[in-house]
This record gives C-alpha cells, sequence and structure tokens, in this order.
C-alpha cells in the first residue's frame, strides 16, 4: 500500500480535489470527516464526468464550487492492512475497481492501487530479476512438486518463483518456474528425462 496517502476532507470543493489530484499526479482520493474516517471515494474519471462539456454554456465555475459529496462513491470497499493480496486482487477483479482504501482503527493509513497490484505481483512472481522461467505440465497428484523441485537441488538452481494453474488437459496442471539462472537448458533437460514435459510458447499455437 501506499502510506500515508493523500485524502480530501468531505467539506472541500471539486475543484480543491482536482487541482490536488494535478499537483500530486494521482487519480483517486478518500473521502474522510475530520476523524479520518472514511465517507467515499473519488476518481479524476468522477470529475471528468461531473464537469460540463467546453462546447456547453453552464457555467463549469458553479460546477467546481460544489463540495466533493456531490460525487463521490460513497459504498467503498476498504480492506486492512493486514489482509492478504490475493483477497485484495479478488476485490479488484469482482467489484471492479481502481483502488482499495486501507483501514485501520477506523481511520485510512494508506490506499491500494492497481499499480500498487501490479507492482506486487512483479515483485511476487520475480521477473524483476534476473533469471529465466520454464513451463512444465505435471499430473495432478499430491507430492509432484517435489519431485520437480529436486531437480533443481540437483542441479543447485535457486527458484525465484512457482505459479501453478490448470491445463487444458483433464489431470494436469502447469507449472510455471522462474529460476536464478539464465541458461534453462540442463534444466529442461533433466526435467523432460525425468518423464515432465517442458512446454514451450510452440506447444500453446504461438
Amino acid at each position: 500500500m501506499t502510506s500515508p496517502c493523500f485524502t480530501v476532507n468531505e467539506v472541500e470543493t471539486i475543484e480543491h480535489a482536482l487541482e490536488m489530484m494535478a499537483r500530486h499526479d494521482i487519480r483517486h482520493l478518500p473521502v474522510v470527516d475530520s476523524n479520518m474516517k472514511v465517507l467515499g471515494i473519488v476518481s479524476d474519471r468522477d470529475i471528468n464526468l461531473a464537469l460540463p462539456s467546453i462546447l456547453g454554456i453552464e457555467d463549469s465555475a458553479a460546477h467546481l464550487a460544489m463540495p466533493i459529496t456531490r460525487i463521490m462513491h460513497k459504498n467503498v470497499v476498504t480492506c486492512h492492512p493486514l489482509d492478504f493480496v490475493e483477497d485484495i486482487a479478488v476485490d479488484f477483479y469482482e467489484q471492479k475497481i481502481g483502488c482499495v482504501p486501507v483501514v485501520q482503527n477506523n481511520q485510512c493509513i494508506g490506499i491500494v492501487t492497481q499499480k500498487d497490484m501490479l507492482n506486487t505481483f512483479l515483485e511476487l512472481t520475480g521477473v524483476t530479476t534476473p533469471g529465466s522461467a520454464v513451463e512444465v505440465a505435471v499430473p495432478d497428484r499430491a507430492g509432484i512438486m517435489h519431485d520437480v523441485t529436486k531437480i533443481f537441488n540437483i542441479n543447485k538452481v535457486s527458484i525465484e518463483s512457482i505459479l501453478v494453474y490448470r491445463d487444458r488437459t483433464p489431470g494436469y496442471k502447469l507449472v510455471l518456474i522462474r529460476m536464478q539462472s539464465m541458461n534453462p537448458t540442463k534444466i529442461i533437460a533433466d526435467l523432460n528425462e525425468a518423464g515432465f514435459e517442458v512446454r514451450t510458447p510452440h506447444d500453446s499455437g504461438l
């Protein structure tokens, strides 16, 4: 999460929120009361939709002077600082939201954005560090990962991350292993020799 985060008080205007977003290059602002309790959330898109078109004849100054509470979203999805990343990711996916305020003791202490989630995903998968990856099709049975990782141990190659997801072939899973080695040739050969199927982009029809 980003903490502390920028917030806007409920008594402020749309213009004030717009200036904050432009000054700090942010897209979302939790709306809070004097005790930092989250009352709503506003995005740059909300503000843009609230302003009249430059082709119209309405007074834009009057719109900007309206309180931010007029355009904020009130039903805010929040999280706790100890919530798991994957649980928050599910909220992003199911609720189709752009950010989640982080609340502790009924106070806003931070914010998690889509960019934060992407950065975390990249860090967890290890793609930001030098290395290479292999994708292996394995039978979906208990203990199979021990047999796979044993090959890396024998070759004294450190594993950076492991992602497991279902294969289109029933009874199989795909294991994406990122390793701290720029040359996976020996690992691939040993995996094939052990009876595992190492996939390539060509195997996926790419």
